[in-house]
C-alpha cells in the first residue's frame, strides 16, 4: 500500500532535532507566504487592468520570481517529507542489507542533482549579479532560489542519509526501518 503523501513524516534521529523541526516550520511558513504573494501580486495584476484599467508592467516578472522561489523550496520540503520519486519497485522486494544499499544509492543519485542543481544555479546567479529584469528586479533574486532550494534539499538528504545509517542493525548489519523512498512509521 502505497503511503499517503499528505502525512506528516515521523521525524526520528537527527531529523528530531530543534534546528531541523525549526528549519521545517519555516519553510513551511515560507511556501505559505509565497503563495499568498503570488496571489495577491496577480489579484493586483487582474484589478488593474479591469478595473483601473491600467496595465501593471512588474506583476508578471515578480509572480515568475515568488513562483521560482517557491518550486526549488517546494523540491527542499518534499526531499525533507520524503514525497519525492524513489524506486519503490524495487524497495518493495528488497530487505535487509540490499534495502539499504537501494536507498544509499537513491540518496547518493539524489545527492549528485542536488549538488549539481545548486552548482548551476550558483553559476547562474553570478551572472545575473549586474544584470536587471525589464522592470528593474535584480536577475540574481531569481536565480538564488536555484542553490537556496537545492542546498536546502541537500541538508534534508544528508539528515535521512544520516538516520539511514544509524538505523542499521549493526550486529546483523540488516536495517531495522524502511527504504528512503518510505514514509510510513514504523512500530517503536
Amino acid at each position: 500500500m502505497k503511503p499517503d503523501s499528505r502525512a506528516r513524516v515521523s521525524r526520528d534521529g537527527i531529523n528530531n532535532t530543534a534546528a531541523l523541526r525549526v528549519l521545517a516550520s519555516v519553510e513551511d511558513l515560507l511556501i505559505a507566504v509565497l503563495v499568498f504573494a503570488i496571489f495577491c501580486v496577480v489579484l493586483a495584476g487582474i484589478l488593474s487592468r479591469f478595473v483601473f484599467h491600467v496595465s501593471l508592467s512588474w506583476n508578471i516578472e515578480v509572480s515568475v520570481t515568488l513562483m521560482i522561489w517557491m518550486t526549488f523550496i517546494g523540491i527542499a520540503v518534499g526531499v525533507r517529507d520524503k514525497v519525492h520519486v524513489a524506486f519503490e519497485l524495487f524497495e518493495d522486494k528488497l530487505s535487509g542489507r540490499w534495502l539499504m544499499l537501494a536507498s544509499f544509492v537513491q540518496m547518493l543519485l539524489m545527492g549528485f542533482l542536488l549538488v549539481a542543481l545548486a552548482w548551476g544555479g550558483w553559476q547562474f546567479m553570478q551572472l545575473g549579479l549586474n544584470q536587471l529584469t525589464p522592470s528593474g528586479i535584480p536577475q540574481w533574486i531569481s536565480f538564488a532560489a536555484i542553490p537556496a532550494g537545492s542546498a536546502l534539499g541537500l541538508l534534508h538528504l544528508l539528515a535521512h542519509a544520516w538516520d539511514l545509517a544509524i538505523d542499521v542493525d549493526l550486529d546483523s548489519g540488516t536495517q531495522r526501518g524502511h527504504g528512503h523512498g518510505h514514509t510510513e512509521t514504523r512500530a517503536q
